[in-house]
């Protein structure tokens, strides 16, 4: 073997590691004036993995356990390899929680995602995606701001809204029925001790656009149990709709 040959070895190597090992970082952002949090949690066999799939809430739900959950759902053969993104909705600089801002249907907030979140995810990764290998999934007012990019964004056609609580964006309806996105895959669920009456017009809407829709209705309530429980089920319908 010869020294070239070692050298380059090594950087492969180096290169490898990188791109498979979790990354922590922070985007302080000109369109929002805060600062975000963003963690990507390899999971898997990821160089070879072609998908991206972001959370938002993600701070909480890092603190509730759903990385262990995630991990524990691939070694059991559940979920795929991918890349797992948390996206956090606390402000870095001064400790306000702005989710409220951020998900009741906040054009900026897109802008934020397409612009700045995503560039700097791929960037990060080493990978370009296509919209058919990102996914965005979203609890409660998280699931007002994933049906709100389902009709306003093209840069996803995976989503997950669960627990979707839509009243304070009035012009979220029409938003969607006068969308011009195609081809959507989207998970909706809701439990019998939950904000039943949230889902089913999104439901609805989704499917009178001709979209791809599964809607799980569980027997748990608003609660991050409730939601983790759903983890195998809406993979495995990402899964299936996968290109």
């Amino acid at each position: 073997m010869g020294p070239t040959f070692r050298i380059l070895t090594v950087l492969l190597l180096a290169l490898s590691w990188h791109s498979v090992h979790a990354q922590r970082f922070s985007i302080e952002s000109p369109l929002l004036k805060t600062t975000t949090s963003v963690v990507i949690e390899p999971i898997g066999n990821v160089t070879a993995a072609t998908s991206v799939y972001y959370l938002t809430d993600g701070a909480k739900l890092l603190d509730a356990g759903y990385l262990e959950r995630l991990k524990a759902l691939h070694g059991a053969g559940k979920i795929p390899a991918a890349y797992y993104v948390f996206v956090g909705t606390v402000d870095e600089t001064d400790g306000i929680d702005q989710r409220n801002r951020y998900f009741f249907c906040n054009p900026d907030y897109l802008s934020f995602f397409e612009k700045e979140v995503l560039p700097r995810v791929e960037k990060t990764i080493g990978k370009t995606l296509e919209p058919t290998q990102r996914g965005l999934i979203g609890i409660s007012f998280g699931g007002l701001n994933a049906a709100w990019f389902a009709a306003k964004s093209e840069a996803f056609t995976q989503y997950a809204l669960l627990s979707p609580v839509t009243y304070p964006c009035n012009e979220l309806g029409a938003a969607i029925s006068f969308s011009t996105n195609t081809a959507l895959n989207i998970y909706i669920s809701t439990g019998t001790n939950d904000a039943e009456t949230y889902a089913e017009p999104l439901r609805r809407l989704f499917e009178g656009k001709g979209y791809r829709v599964h809607f799980e209705k569980t027997k748990g309530g608003h609660d991050f149990e409730n939601w983790a429980g759903q983890l195998e089920t809406l993979f495995r319908f990402f899964r299936v709709g996968h290109p």
